[in-house]
């Protein structure tokens, strides 16, 4: 009797378990509303639906190889895949697909993603991270005459841009506009930061006249950084693309364009800058990277670099104390702080009117590293959430169709003990999608398949059984005894159908991908808990009826 009180006690803790992980939960999320994205509190099933049940997106990336040719692109691309694979698994999407197809590109199956331009974003950018010295020896000064030359033999001038522009706005200081303040580049633990706003105090510096670089570039308020006005950036840009430009820069000095633009009145600028082409370190080092909001900073990603890393990064910020350190993204300045001391193994990078949703993809793709190679979106598609009904609508008649004529023929035929593994089955079922749910696992349309197919297995367990006990009650035996024999012949041939279904089902799951994986996922927890339904919860349900018969009624089966 003790025996019976504790299997009844596991099976009812098992579905109160069961009941929680499945009860509705109010989760914080990124929806799209009027057009808008915005975040919302929404009640959801713990149960994750796959791209066929919910829509989603689905993208095909190439190796960009519009600036270099790339050698050996099948190699760089098993490279790249481990990369785009890891950001996706960090970006949060449930059960994704991510696979190369042929030699040249790699397929990305996103469910429940409809802010396409967000994830194109994460999977394309290559996450180069630099820190580098500004540079505050004027080299640029020194070789802007070389420039205008350059600039003027290869037909490029301020003149002929903004007359095919239309510009006839007058050029107003906006050095004032990036500026870098010193008094607030460091904070209290030593981690650079930077802020950038407007100085209505800040002095305009002079125009000075000439061609096409001395005319439109005028010097910023720290040490290595330029200002652009838009009616010239697109002329200055193709200029520092030439050979020739490229010849004459400056030894081990580069450019780089700062990430943002900024608006004074009707006007919209842009920041260029001059930096020591060695890196202080390269995001080679960084072992962690979180997004973070400070209270006067704003939004920042918080980094921690490794240990060879931080002791490298301290010795060398030493050495350039009061001189401004740009942090460097795919070779745009995102913002250049000043030193004010030595920096160890933690900082942060600052990013002034950034939102949060900017931090956290920022932090994803420093985590998960650079790409090897330039990737481009070849082709975008978007699946609909009419696709995802239909299917569910389907999955679920067809789940509802298979219980309702297992109900009909147990019950039917096995009478009495048909009953007891109905209700045995109703276990089963909520014990497989609270499995399902505590790991995470992901519904796809093949699922439901395999849930369909691992309920007909959990019956077949119920007629071995049911069969073996008619026999015992053939020959003689007590009910109780039957029963005891029933279960105990029919446990090898359970055991065995159900062990090499779920050999089959992990195979599945190690070498399939998407849906396959769904499918594998599903049967393996499907039979699993049949094992426990048919073994354990119905061999308990015969004994609560034993005790409560004593044993004197026949059994109908």
């Amino acid at each position: 009797m003790a025996n019976l009180k504790y299997r009844i006690l596991l099976i009812v803790g098992l579905f109160a378990a069961s009941a929680w992980a499945l009860f509705p939960r109010t989760v914080v999320e990124r929806v799209k509303r009027d057009g808008v994205f915005v975040y919302d509190t929404v009640r959801r099933v713990p149960l994750k639906r796959g791209l066929d049940l919910q829509g989603g997106m689905h993208l095909t990336l190439e190796v960009d190889e519009s600036k270099q040719a790339v050698a050996n692109k099948s190699e760089a691309l098993d490279r790249a895949l481990k990369v785009v694979r890891q950001r996706i698994d960090e970006f949060g999407v449930s059960e994704p697909v991510v696979q190369k197809a042929g030699t040249e590109r790699i397929i990305v199956e996103l469910p429940g993603i409809d802010d396409a331009e967000r994830a194109q974003d994460v999977v394309q950018k290559s996450a180069f991270l630099e820190f580098q010295i500004t540079d505050k020896t004027q080299a640029f000064e020194k070789v802007m005459p070389r420039f205008d030359e350059i600039a003027k033999n290869a037909g490029l001038s301020t003149a002929s841009q903004a007359k095919a522009s239309g510009d006839t706005t007058k050029k107003v200081g906006v050095t004032s506009l990036l500026t870098q303040k010193s008094d607030s580049s460091k904070d209290s633990t030593g981690k650079a930061v930077a802020t950038t706003g407007a100085d209505s105090a800040a002095t305009t510096p002079a125009a000075v006249t000439g061609g096409l670089f001395s005319s439109s570039v005028q010097a910023g308020q720290i040490p290595g950084q330029y200002i652009v006005p838009e009616a010239s950036y697109a002329a200055i840009e193709r200029a520092l693309a030439l050979p020739a430009i490229q010849g004459a820069m400056p030894p081990g000095k580069v450019m780089r364009w700062g990430v943002d633009s900024l608006v004074s009145g009707t006007q919209r600028f842009f920041a260029l800058y001059v930096l020591d082409s060695r890196p202080i370190i390269t995001g080679e080092v960084l072992t962690d990277a979180r997004p973070s909001t400070d209270p006067v900073e704003g939004n920042v990603v918080q980094f921690t670099l490794n240990n060879e890393g931080a002791r490298r990064f301290k010795v060398e910020t030493g050495k350039h104390v009061k001189d401004n350190m740009a942090i460097v993204l795919d070779q745009r300045v995102v913002t250049a702080p000043v030193l004010n001391s030595a920096i160890g193994r933690n900082g942060q990078i600052t990013l002034g009117g950034g939102t949060l949703q900017s931090a956290q993809d920022l932090a994803l793709v420093l985590r998960a590293g650079a790409l090897p190679v330039p990737l481009k979106v070849a082709e975008v598609r978007s699946i609909g959430a009419s696709l995802g009904a239909d299917s569910i609508n389907k999955g679920a008649l067809s789940l509802a169709v298979a219980f309702l004529l297992i109900v009909v023929i147990l019950v039917g035929y096995y009478r009495f003990s048909g009953m007891l593994a109905v209700a045995a089955l109703v276990l089963y079922l909520v014990y497989t999608l609270a499995v399902l749910a505590g790991f995470n696992a992901v519904l796809t349309l093949p699922g439901l398949a395999g849930f369909v197919l691992s309920i007909g297995i959990a019956v077949d367990a119920n007629v071995l059984i049911f069969e073996r006990i008619r026999e015992e009650l053939d020959h003689g035996k007590s009910n109780r005894l039957a029963i005891d024999e029933g279960f105990r012949h029919a446990l090898s041939a359970i055991v065995d159908t159900s062990a090499t279904t779920i050999l089959s089902g992990m195979v599945l799951y190690q070498y399939g991908t998407g849906p396959v994986r769904g499918f594998a996922v599903t049967l393996i927890a499907g039979l699993v808990a049949s094992l426990f339904t048919a073994i354990f919860v119905s061999k308990t349900f015969f004994m609560i009826w034993l005790s409560r018969t004593r044993g004197n009624q026949t059994l109908s089966i």
